[in-house]
């Protein structure tokens, strides 16, 4: 191996000094050194005199210092071959990634104390407080924030203090900026990052971006996002607008029901300064997909092409309609949040909904087995009182949702209800709006019955059109939970042949769900008894806008309905109707009397005037009525 110029200097004067030249090679530079200063001007003399000191300072201090330090040992080790033998051991046992073999052996010289550890410097930030993020956390399962899916097969296997636990998946609403705005706005006392809420996000609440295939959206929101959609490149100022910031951009305020009922005069003006007066080409041509009903009665997509101006005037036709309907369904959202926050012990809230029918399967079936299966109906509910709440499933054989099977259903539901919670006096029902199984005048009557066999004061309340899968979220999970503990066990081996094999499944897991059989023996015996009740049944006027019951005595209901319409009514009018098709010069206090446009109530009788209980708006009424059944 080829030696460096300082060792082979060294190696050098060795030489020398072995051969006893080494005093005379001295000698010979001392002469040197002199002729060479004698050579010097003073300047350089006196240069190199200065550079001598400080050389030789240097030196000296240098000396000192290491005479007062213990020398260290060359090595720990005897002999080399033992000390190469030590490190050829640790060696072997390092990662062969050099980045991680650098990493290790510094741990060990900072454990050792051979090198100081790094300071790290850490920003110091003021920590959210538990019920900050505890509010947080509730806000991401709000009904109307996300909805939880239904399926049996749609659950995430989360991590909790170090036990696996399955969760029903919940998927966003909207994006995580507009949660965080919206959550901005209600809750204004509350000072939290974007990304702190983003941080906060519960595992088992997905992007509104991994949401499966969209099914049951709504018709108002969609049409108007089709339409936003096609026109965003055509109007300043709106190009990629959501529809929670295109409906500010056309209120005051959108809370308030002067504004989304356009009767507003600050804001009524606003389509057409953020909209129409802001078209960049009004002739240009492009398309758009609008969802209507066909000729034969479907629902389908429907393709237009037309100018911006014809697109923009459909818009319009559409706003009215769109902001009431979204007012409607924020209150709706509103009051069941509120209800459930106002429960106690006596006042309790109650979502019912039917899950999808459950297939009964096999592990190992054959092949014609598959399209035979038999189906089990699944009622679900959840309680929410005071003390505590209830998750409830009764499943049954019969898998029809007729009128028959839903009240027998409500009356095994409240029986149980009374067990779990005697001291329970009033009872707020929500549901979807569906026409074959709740919203039917024959459930208005039987509820009637159901409110004096088990002394409640019941009320039924029906979500907004096309709005029932965010709000029913709570019910659907566990419809899905029910089906996919159940499939679980029949894919291990297990049978489930009927209702009742799905119950006693459903009890073995020691599941928090309360699960009843209803026999279709029950039913057919039901069908008897209801049958009477049902019998000649009067018609509920607009029944398709009633959106909230309560049940006043036996045959007597209140409907609480609101509709759009474009006429504009006033008393006098209203009266002036009554008037011309009834004869109410000798009505009496509680005589009813049935219009076309409206059922009105009598409820006050004085000489010289006659009290309508009625709500009206410019534009919009809501008609509140009583109706009696006879």
């Amino acid at each position: 191996m080829a030696l460096s110029g300082a060792e082979r200097a060294r190696r050098y004067r060795e030489k020398k000094k072995a051969a006893g030249l080494h005093e005379l090679i001295k000698k010979q530079d001392r002469k040197r050194k002199r002729i060479a200063r004698s050579k010097m001007s003073l300047a350089k003399l006196k240069q190199l005199r200065l550079r001598q000191q400080t050389n030789l300072h240097k030196f000296r201090s240098k000396s000192k210092l290491s005479s007062t330090l213990p020398s260290p040992p060359d090595s720990s080790f005897r002999t080399k071959q033992s000390k190469s033998k030590a490190l050829n051991r640790i060696l072997n046992v390092l990662p062969a990634n050099k980045g991680k073999q650098f990493e290790l052996i510094k741990e060990i010289a900072t454990n050792l104390k051979i090198i100081e550890p790094e300071k790290k410097f850490e920003r110091t930030q003021k920590s959210l407080s538990t019920d900050v993020k505890q509010q947080i956390y509730d806000y991401y399962f709000r009904d109307d924030i996300s909805y939880q899916a239904p399926g049996k097969r749609d659950s995430i296997t989360i991590k909790e203090n170090g036990v696996k636990k399955k969760l029903q998946k919940r998927y966003l609403l909207y994006s995580l900026n507009e949660i965080y705005q919206m959550f901005a706005e209600e809750n204004p006392q509350v000072q939290i990052s974007c990304s702190s809420f983003k941080n906060l996000r519960p595992c088992n609440v997905l992007y509104k971006s991994a949401t499966p295939h969209n099914l049951c959206l709504c018709i108002y929101h969609e049409n108007v996002s089709l339409l936003l959609h096609a026109i965003d490149e055509h109007i300043h100022g709106i190009k990629s607008i959501d529809l929670n910031l295109f409906i500010k951009l056309l209120v005051c305020n959108d809370s308030q029901e002067l504004c989304m009922f356009s009767n507003c005069n600050q804001c009524s003006n606003n389509f057409k300064i953020s909209i129409q007066d802001k078209i960049i080409n009004p002739s240009a041509i492009i398309k758009w997909s609008l969802w209507s009903t066909s000729n034969e009665g479907r629902t389908v997509k429907t393709d237009y092409e037309g100018t911006v101006q014809n697109c923009v005037n459909i818009l319009k036709t559409k706003i009215n309609p769109f902001l009431f309907h979204v007012f409607i369904k924020r209150q709706q959202s509103n009051y069941f949040e509120m209800s459930k926050k106002n429960v106690t012990d006596e006042k309790c809230v109650l979502q019912v909904d039917y899950s999808e029918n459950f297939s009964i399967i096999e592990q190992n079936e054959i092949h014609s087995a598959h399209w035979s299966r038999k189906q089990l109906s699944i009622f679900t509910a959840y309680v929410w009182s005071q003390s505590k709440t209830y998750p409830l499933v009764i499943v049954s054989d019969d898998s029809s949702h007729d009128k028959f099977t839903v009240g027998k259903c409500l009356e095994h539901l409240f029986t149980r209800l009374k067990i779990l919670l005697p001291s329970m006096k009033e009872l707020i029902i929500f549901s979807d709006g569906s026409a074959s199984q709740f919203k039917q005048r024959f459930l208005f009557k039987n509820l009637t019955y159901l409110a004096n066999q088990f002394s409640l004061k019941l009320s039924w309340n029906f979500f907004a059109s096309h709005h029932g899968k965010g709000n029913l979220g709570v019910v659907d999970g566990i419809g899905g939970s029910s089906k996919r503990t159940v499939y679980q066990d029949v894919m291990s081996g297990k049978r489930c042949r009927n209702a009742k094999d799905f119950l006693h499944l459903i009890e073995q897991k020691n599941s928090l769900i309360i699960i009843d059989e209803l026999s279709p023996d029950e039913i057919e015996l039901g069908r008897d008894e209801l049958g009477l009740v049902f019998n000649q049944v009067k018609a509920v006027p607009n029944i398709q806008k009633v959106h909230s019951i309560n049940v006043i005595d036996i045959d007597k209901i209140e409907c609480i309905s609101c509709e759009f319409t474009d006429d504009i009514y006033s008393p006098n009018d209203l009266w002036h109707i009554l008037k011309e098709s009834h004869d109410v010069d000798s009505a009496k206090a509680s005589d009813w009397f049935d219009l076309e446009l409206f059922t009105a109530h009598m409820i006050n009788m004085n000489k010289n005037e006659q009290l309508l209980q009625k709500l009206l708006r410019a534009g919009y009424f809501y008609v509140k009525s009583i109706m009696r059944y006879v």
